[in-house]
C-alpha cells in the first residue's frame, strides 16, 4: 500500500446493464477504495439504483449531457488523495488500481492503463484489440519515454486530486475530453505516466454503424486539441510526439500516390521491390509487438481487420484535419449509445470569404502562369480554380446549429464537510476562439 487514499470517479449514461459489475470490480480491488462516487448523468434506465444496490457510497444524478462537466460536479465531493477514474461500460482487471496508484505514489500526477475489448471476438473487436496491443507496445511506451502522452485514456485513469483542482478542474468544451485534460496538464507543466502493466476491459463497437459512429467523434477530438494547445507544440517533446502522428497519417497517402503513379506511368516499378521488403519488415515487427499481449493466434487474425480499418481511419483523420482546421467546421456532438444528432458547427462568414478570395487568387495565379508556360491544362485549372472555389465557399454554410454555452460551470457544493462551491471555466472562457458547445461524451 502506498498510504494514497483513493475516490474511484465514474461518469456513466445509461449503464444499468454494465455500472454494477464495474462497481463491484472496483471494491474487489486489493488497493482499498475509500469512496465510490457515481455520476447517472441523463439516463433513463436504472442506472443509479443500480450503481447503489452494487456499493456505491453516492450516486449523483445530472443532465449534463457532457463526461467533463460530469467528473466536475463530482470534484468537490471528493476528499482522497487520488482520483482513479472509469466510464461505466469498463472493467478493471485485479490490481489494476494499485499498478496506477503505485506510479502515482512514485511522482506522477497522472496515469492512465491499458485497455483492451471486453468482448471475445468479432471484425471491430479483433481489429481494435489489434490496435490497443500495439499501442501498448509501441506508440504509448514512446510518448511515455519522452514525457509527452498524447491521450491519458478517459476508460482507465489515475490523477492527483489536487493536480485536477489546479488546473481548473476537468476542461470542457472539445468533442473529446480525454485527450483535453491530458493536454490541460501538459501545459501546467505536470508529470504523465502510462501504467502499461495496469489493464482495463472496455465494450468496443461491434458493429459498422458504431464503429463509424465513434471513429469520426476521435478524429476530430484529435485536432481540436492539437489546434487549442498549439502553442505547446513548440517544446520539442510535444512536436515530436504530433509529428510522428502527422507523419503517420501523410505517409500512407504519399505511398499511394507514388504506387499509383509508377503503376500509371510503369516507371521505378524496381522500387515495389523495396516497398515488398519494408512492408514484410513492418508486418513482421508489428505482428510480433501485438503478440507479446494477446499472443500469435490473436494477432494473426487481428492483422486483417486492423489493416483494413487503418484506410479508413487514416481518411478519418485526414478529413476532420482538412474540416476542422482549414473550413473551421468543428464537431460538436455526435450520436453514440444516447441517440442524440450529431452536430457540426457551420463555417463563418468571415472564414468562407477568406477561403473564397484564396481560391480566386491561387486559381488566377496558377492560370496566368499556366498561360506564360503555354499549358493549356494549368490555365484551364487555374480558370475553374478561380470560379468555382468561391462559389464552393458561398455555397458550404454547414450543418447543425451553435448552442449558447455559459460562461462558467458552478458546481454545487457538497454536503458540510465538503468543498465550498467554485466556478470552473468553461470552453469559451478557456478558449475563446473556439465556439464548439459542451462536448458529448457517450
Amino acid at each position: 500500500m502506498t498510504g494514497l487514499t483513493i475516490a474511484v470517479l465514474i461518469p456513466a449514461h445509461n449503464e444499468e446493464t454494465t455500472i454494477g459489475e464495474l462497481v463491484q470490480a472496483c471494491l474487489d480491488q486489493p488497493y482499498p477504495v475509500e469512496q465510490l462516487i457515481v455520476v447517472a448523468d441523463s439516463c433513463n434506465d436504472r442506472t443509479a439504483q443500480v450503481a447503489r444496490d452494487a456499493g456505491a457510497t453516492l450516486v449523483l444524478e445530472t443532465n449534463f449531457a457532457d463526461k467533463a462537466a460530469n467528473q466536475n460536479h463530482a470534484l468537490p465531493y471528493v476528499t482522497a488523495d487520488v482520483i482513479v477514474g472509469f466510464d461505466g461500460d469498463s472493467r478493471p482487471e485485479p490490481s489494476c488500481i494499485s499498478l496506477m496508484v503505485a506510479d502515482i505514489a512514485r511522482g506522477y500526477d497522472a496515469t492512465c492503463s491499458s485497455i483492451l475489448p471486453i468482448q471475445r471476438t468479432g471484425f471491430f473487436i479483433e481489429a481494435r484489440r489489434f490496435a490497443y496491443s500495439l499501442g501498448s507496445q509501441w506508440w504509448r511506451l514512446c510518448q511515455r519515454q519522452v514525457g509527452r502522452l498524447q491521450v491519458l485514456t478517459g476508460a482507465s485513469y489515475a490523477f492527483r486530486t489536487d493536480v485536477v483542482r489546479a488546473v481548473g478542474g476537468f476542461p470542457n468544451g472539445l468533442i473529446s475530453a480525454d485527450m483535453d485534460i491530458t493536454w490541460k496538464l501538459h501545459e501546467g507543466g505536470y508529470k504523465t505516466w502510462y501504467t502499461a502493466d495496469a489493464l482495463t476491459l472496455t465494450i468496443d463497437p461491434e458493429t459498422w454503424a458504431e464503429y463509424t459512429a465513434q471513429m469520426p467523434r476521435w478524429a476530430a477530438g484529435y485536432f481540436q486539441n492539437v489546434l487549442r494547445y498549439r502553442r505547446l507544440m513548440w517544446n520539442w517533446r510535444s512536436l515530436l510526439t504530433v509529428g510522428t502522428a502527422m507523419f503517420d497519417l501523410v505517409t500512407l497517402w504519399w505511398w499511394l500516390v507514388v504506387v499509383i503513379y509508377n503503376l500509371t506511368t510503369w516507371q521505378h516499378l524496381s522500387m515495389f521491390r523495396y516497398m515488398g521488403y519494408w512492408f514484410a519488415g513492418h508486418t513482421a515487427l508489428t505482428m510480433y509487438l501485438v503478440s507479446r499481449v494477446v499472443g500469435w493466434k490473436k494477432a494473426l487474425i487481428g492483422f486483417a481487420p486492423y489493416t483494413l480499418l487503418n484506410f479508413y481511419n487514416k481518411y478519418l483523420y485526414t478529413r476532420s484535419m482538412f474540416r476542422e482546421w482549414l473550413l473551421g467546421r468543428h464537431y460538436a456532438a455526435w450520436t453514440g449509445r444516447s441517440g442524440r444528432k450529431t452536430v457540426i458547427t457551420p463555417m463563418t462568414p468571415s472564414r468562407r470569404f477568406g477561403l473564397g478570395c484564396a481560391g480566386a487568387i491561387a486559381g488566377t495565379a496558377t492560370a496566368i502562369w499556366g498561360g506564360y508556360l503555354g499549358s493549356s491544362l494549368l490555365w484551364t485549372t487555374g480558370m475553374a480554380a478561380s470560379c468555382l472555389i468561391p462559389l464552393a465557399m458561398i455555397r458550404i454554410s454547414g450543418s447543425g446549429q451553435r448552442r449558447a454555452t455559459p460562461s462558467s460551470l458552478t458546481i454545487a457544493a457538497p454536503p458540510a464537510g465538503g468543498h465550498a462551491t467554485r466556478e470552473l471555466p468553461t470552453a469559451e472562457a478557456l478558449d475563446p476562439e473556439t465556439t464548439l458547445q459542451l462536448a458529448t461524451r457517450r
